[in-house]
């Protein structure tokens, strides 16, 4: 009998994607935020900027598997995406022609840095999860700890890092490393529902209470130095969140098929706020009141709402496309063989 997907999981896949979408649509306060907007600005960010790394973590514990089919899906919906939000950020002013250009090359242009960096573990991953198979527990603890060392430790006590902000493959590789040792070892079970619970409100509590007293210190505009994804503390909470949620066991058919389109409200959620403010209205008005998080939140999940029920139509349009792109691809694969063979 075929085992049940824990739609814990797949819960907190929708969660830390609302998450993000929050963050993306309180940007604009981060530059002139103070009152409410202020301490909105260091809560969000402090608890939900771990969403990033709780993605790569649970592709570390389950395993990326590499396919051409699943090369071809990924890459012709962030194709779709990244020219359906260039062209309405030209329909807007705030993009060029050249930006519908690079949107058909999106992951070579980088117009979505995670996405780009997701392909490569993708392309890499038969090599990166041989070599995870082939380490001891010692080693992979060891290579754990340098990395980390390196690339989180260092950036959150002098701030700098060698990568900047932790928007990188390394840093994503480092969590995916994260995930497999916690999946290979089960160190998810070595902790329970309470303690786990402890170390993520010390650790969000101690995230927003230092990035506050950065802020203050520096004239009082937001800053969130420890809130970044080369944070020890993101990477901590985002630890923490992903094995709590494992400990939830429960089954929905609903929330496993919401949770198959939260890629696409990563991919066009930026591109539906600014129809929404331009032509529905503009939330932006509302950025200095004291109920801005409220608003803050109702835009992010009308944003998540539209993004997803577009997913729905765009999902069954590049079905077609899809098979003939797979079918062409295993012509060419054929031919090339039949060639070699030849020769």
């Amino acid at each position: 009998m075929k085992k049940e997907r824990n739609s814990s999981i797949e819960m907190l896949r929708i969660l830390a994607m609302l998450g993000i979408v929050i963050m993306h649509t309180n940007g604009a306060v981060m530059e002139h935020g103070s009152g409410t907007g202020f301490a909105w600005t260091q809560i969000e960010n402090g608890i939900f900027n771990a969403g990033v790394s709780i993605f790569v973590l649970i592709s570390g514990y389950f395993g990326i598997r590499r396919s051409t089919q699943k090369l071809i899906e990924l890459e012709s919906t962030v194709i779709l995406y990244a020219v359906l939000s260039a062209l309405v950020g030209c329909y807007f002013g705030k993009a060029s022609i050249l930006s519908i250009i690079k949107a058909f090359i999106p992951v070579s242009t980088n117009c979505y840095w995670f996405i780009s960096c997701y392909i490569l573990l993708m392309i890499f991953s038969p090599y990166i999860n041989r070599a995870i198979d082939s380490m001891s527990e010692l080693q992979h603890r060891q290579l754990l700890l340098l990395m980390s060392a390196v690339f989180l430790v260092a950036p959150t006590v002098i701030y700098y890092s060698v990568l900047g902000g932790g928007k990188n493959v390394i840093n994503m590789l480092l969590l995916y490393f994260l995930g497999s040792y916690i999946r290979k070892y089960s160190l998810d079970e070595r902790f329970d529902k309470k303690s786990l619970l402890k170390i993520l409100i010390a650790t969000t509590a101690l995230n927003v209470l230092l990035n506050s007293l950065i802020s203050i210190a520096t004239g009082g505009k937001p800053h969130i130095p420890f809130a970044r994804d080369c944070s020890a503390f993101i990477v901590i909470e985002a630890t923490v969140l992903m094995m709590f949620f494992m400990k939830v066991e429960f089954h929905s058919d609903f929330i496993n098929r919401v949770a198959k389109h939260v890629f696409a409200v990563y991919l066009f959620e930026g591109a539906l706020r600014q129809i929404v403010q331009n032509i529905v209205f503009d939330y932006s008005i509302y950025e200095g009141e004291w109920y801005w998080p409220l608003v803050n939140i109702a835009v992010a999940l009308i944003a998540m709402v539209g993004c997803m029920s577009i997913d729905v139509l765009a999902q069954w349009m590049l079905k077609p496309f899809r098979k003939a792109a797979l079918k062409m691809l295993g012509d060419i694969i054929n031919i090339s063989q039949k060639i070699f063979i030849f020769y």
